[in-house]
């Protein structure tokens, strides 16, 4: 398996547990079998299956495009009742971007931010900030592990493996991605307030751990 296969896979690991919770069957890689007829110059990286609607999953790494003309993979759907495509867009494989570290003011100041985005309610703005925070975080408890930019699934498992997370902690931060990406990337979904709540507590939870200090867990 390719260093690119590995990365698409994280990305589409993120991704499924969304349309898992909408009462979705999900295929990571389906067979041709799988797929319509319509579909058969298109392979998608992953299908999400319920009744009355089907959803297509590709993934498009920045810097690539997509393996078909502009336009084409969604032209390929159009007229489709029960399908649709979701283009899932992942960063750039071997990014040689070092980034610095926040200092631990600038981190809570970041919380606060984030805690006055869900006063106002405005919870998808919330989200985005807070993920972005908790990477801030995560590299300021291992600088030389996070230099550069982290794949969602590496970040939780080295905080994991390194006694920062516990495994409750790590499901939240995977449902907390799902929703993150797809808003990212224009999906609008709905926000759970109470899971955005969870993940500022876990947040201000980790900030206290600044400059590096393992919990016991």
């Amino acid at each position: 398996m390719t260093s690119t296969d590995v990365a698409e896979r994280e990305v589409i690991e993120l991704v499924l547990p969304r349309y898992r919770d909408e009462g979705y069957e999900v295929y990571v890689h389906p067979s041709p079998s799988l797929l319509p007829a319509f579909m058969k110059s298109y392979r998608p990286d992953a299908i999400a299956i319920k009744s009355g609607k089907k959803v297509a999953i590709k993934v498009i790494r920045g810097g690539e495009r997509e393996p078909m003309a502009p336009g084409a993979g969604h032209s390929l759907f159009s007229g489709q009742n029960e399908w649709e495509l979701q283009l899932v867009y992942a960063p750039p494989l071997g990014s040689s971007v070092e980034l610095g570290v926040a200092s631990r003011d600038d981190i809570e100041a970041a919380i606060r931010d984030v805690e006055n985005l869900q006063s106002t309610g405005q919870w998808m703005p919330a989200i985005l900030m807070a993920y972005a925070t908790f990477e801030a975080i995560g590299r300021a408890l291992l600088p030389d592990q996070f230099r550069r930019p982290q794949s969602p699934v590496r970040l939780i498992e080295v905080l994991a493996s390194e006694g920062l997370v516990t495994p409750d902690e790590a499901q939240l931060v995977r449902q907390v991605i799902s929703v993150r990406n797809a808003v990212a990337h224009g999906g609008f979904v709905p926000v759970d307030s109470t899971l955005v709540a969870r993940f500022t507590d876990l947040l201000s939870t980790l900030a206290d751990l600044l400059p590096g200090v393992k919990r016991n867990i």
